[in-house]
């Protein structure tokens, strides 16, 4: 006896107020009759029962495709207004938990998955959820979601990179990014070749510890750098010829092959060509400042997750199973990019990141 579009409203307005689960939302609605009004709810007939509700959920999650269509369009319009959206794109994971207690299998589809954190109190700094993992490619400049997908919570990072771009490239015609960014656990071969060979995407990558610790190829530091023959690393001097042109420091270098111990130049020159080895040495240069620089907007994902767990319900539901959470989680990023796009809409771009309140 309810209207769709009514449910679909009270729905939304879940996930924008922040309510934990269904019988919150009820009684949200039953206390502000604005609200009601809003969602559409007649002032004369009695709000949905719990159960109403949980029907209209169970038959959304039969129609996942359509709901991601929804964010798909408001990240198109959000396109429209920001001609530079998706040029530069930072990629991430989170992991999501499930209702349910592991012991019991009462969600089998989900996995462990781990995070680490300064606040919890284990050794390792390690926090561990039984969940699923939502696998992101965020706009780094704007720290817009743009395109995602949920995997189980033990399913890795790194062959995931790949496949978030071919995703976002399906859903979206625009979506060509110049640069890529993630952190060490994306750090692979295959990851920084196929994005630059096959799709023209600079990877900016932090690559893994060597298991040395130093050297990479007894040559080279972890910045990519080469070493001279006293094993000290080089200085930049120029790029020529899309060849990075290293000499031996002005101070000079102690020789291992020096009898007396004393400091000379060795005079080394080496001229790295950075298609040889992309992991290692970058389509831009991992010792330059503008590595660093384009690495540090990494953290535009980080703050999205952290804020659609804080203000988007994401960590808050009561929902488990391969199908609801999901459709929670295209919940969640929806009404976000609903909220940044009336934000943009009304010239307030700076703001548009900011979900909720901030305090002075």
């Amino acid at each position: 006896g309810y209207r769709l579009e009514t449910l679909w409203r009270a729905y939304i307005a879940s996930f924008v107020l922040n309510l934990p689960h269904t019988n919150a939302l009820i009684r949200c609605l039953e206390n502000d009759p604005r609200l009601r009004q809003a969602c559409g709810f007649s002032p004369s007939l009695p709000l949905p029962h719990r159960r109403t509700f949980n029907r209209f959920v169970r038959r959304l999650a039969r129609h996942l495709r359509l709901v991601q269509d929804c964010f798909a369009a408001l990240t198109d319009e959000l396109k429209e207004l920001l001609p530079d959206l998706g040029e530069t794109v930072a990629i991430d994971s989170t992991p999501v938990r499930s209702h349910s207690n592991p012991k019991k299998a009462t969600d089998p589809k989900a996995g462990w998955c781990v995070a680490h954190s300064n606040q919890v109190p284990s050794k390792d700094g390690k926090k561990w959820s039984w969940g699923y993992k939502v696998h992101m490619v965020a706009d780094a400049k704007y720290g817009l979601p743009l395109a995602f997908f949920i995997t189980k919570g033990n399913r890795n990072d790194a062959p995931e990179l790949l496949n978030l771009i071919e995703f976002g490239k399906r859903e979206y015609e625009w979506f060509h990014p110049a640069v890529a960014i993630a952190d060490r656990g994306y750090d692979s071969r295959q990851n920084n070749e196929e994005l630059w060979h096959k799709h023209g995407i600079i990877p900016i990558i932090n690559i893994k510890r060597a298991p040395n610790a130093a050297l990479y190829k007894g040559i080279y530091t972890k910045q990519g750098v080469p070493t001279c023959l006293g094993m000290v690393p080089m200085e930049f001097v120029r790029t020529e010829a899309g060849h990075h042109l290293y000499r031996c420091r002005q101070e000079g270098c102690q020789l291992k092959d020096s009898l007396s111990g004393g400091v000379t130049h060795c005079d080394t020159v080496f001229r790295q060509d950075p298609l040889e080895d992309i992991r290692l040495f970058g389509i831009i240069r991992r010792d330059s400042p503008k590595w660093r620089e384009l690495y540090g907007q990494r953290q535009a994902v980080e703050r999205l997750f952290k804020t659609v767990k804080e203000s988007r319900r994401l960590e808050r539901h009561c929902v488990r199973g391969r199908r609801y959470v999901p459709l929670h989680a295209i919940m969640t990023f929806l009404t976000y990019q609903a909220t940044a796009l009336v934000r943009v809409r009304a010239g307030a771009v700076d703001a548009m990141r900011w979900m909720v309140r901030k305090v002075a």
